[in-house]
């Protein structure tokens, strides 16, 4: 008997509940959706955490053939699109924030009060979404190495010391996140006489950007014959010829392969 009230009681509850009340909208108003980027929105997209990420990031600048000058501000990041649809960055957060004695981004003197800056991505060059699995070049200088990138940030800024990034989408939700600032770059380097970029390892799980095992140096060289001659020259296919014969990196292409040993990843070539 008091089973048959229980279950009447219950009964009752839920059917006032689905007569009278609306069920609570998010901090937006409205439910969570997709901007498909058309005409009607400006050409804007939003996105979920992991369908974009930040795959490579020339921090240690370009080499100019001749004279061999070292331009440490010729920098770019690149992103890829691991998402099944295309998608418009524009209005998207990119935040550069400098560790510990940095010197492109002024290191604060505090831990608490460390110097960040972010960035409001524009529009595309071409004016053309991020289609799936493509890689979109983020740069610096129209006139560098990288001047066919696919957006440029005049005052983009990379320390050469510890620093972090962050991706959000239009809503701030947060896409990506890599680098440590309480470390130096993880890969990636000027030596004096290459530049090379950092490069994301292509795993499909467990690749946290903030992790130094996740990335490598760009690996080829200009000596490599055989096939890893063919992929030294294919992949780099985007830097301007006057800049090829000493800056190493794959702006807008696949990275190169991890010969590092620190996580199983790519072929066995």
């Amino acid at each position: 008997m008091r089973l048959s009230k229980y279950i009447i009681a219950s009964l009752a509850i839920a059917l006032a509940m689905g007569c009278g009340m609306e069920p609570e909208p998010d901090g937006r108003g409205e439910m969570t959706g997709y901007r498909t980027g058309t005409v009607d929105d400006d050409y804007t997209s939003n996105g979920e955490r992991g369908n974009v990420s930040i795959s490579e990031i020339n921090w240690a600048g370009s080499v100019r053939n001749g004279d061999f000058s070292h331009d440490p501000n010729d920098i770019f990041i690149e992103m890829q699109n691991k998402h099944p649809r295309p998608i418009f960055l524009k209005g998207w957060l990119l935040t550069v924030e400098a560790g510990f004695n940095a010197d492109g981004l002024r290191q604060a003197p505090s831990y608490r009060d460390r110097a960040k800056r972010t960035y409001v991505l524009p529009p595309r060059e071409n004016g053309r979404p991020m289609e799936t699995n493509e890689f979109i070049i983020i740069a610096k200088k129209r006139d560098g190495a990288f001047a066919n990138a696919d957006f440029f940030i005049e005052d983009l800024e990379i320390p050469d010391g510890p620093f972090e990034m962050t991706l959000q989408d239009l809503d701030e939700r947060l896409i990506d996140h890599i680098g440590d600032d309480r470390k130096l770059p993880f890969a990636g380097a000027w030596d004096g006489v290459t530049a090379r970029s950092m490069e994301r390892i292509q795993l499909i799980f467990n690749n946290r950007g903030n992790r130094d095992s996740a990335w490598h140096s760009y690996s080829l060289n200009d000596f490599d014959d055989g096939r890893r001659g063919e992929f030294h020259q294919m992949l780099r296919q985007r830097i301007d010829a006057n800049y090829l014969q000493r800056t190493f990196a794959t702006p807008g292409m696949p990275n190169s392969p991890d010969y590092s040993g620190n996580i199983s990843s790519g072929t066995f070539e």
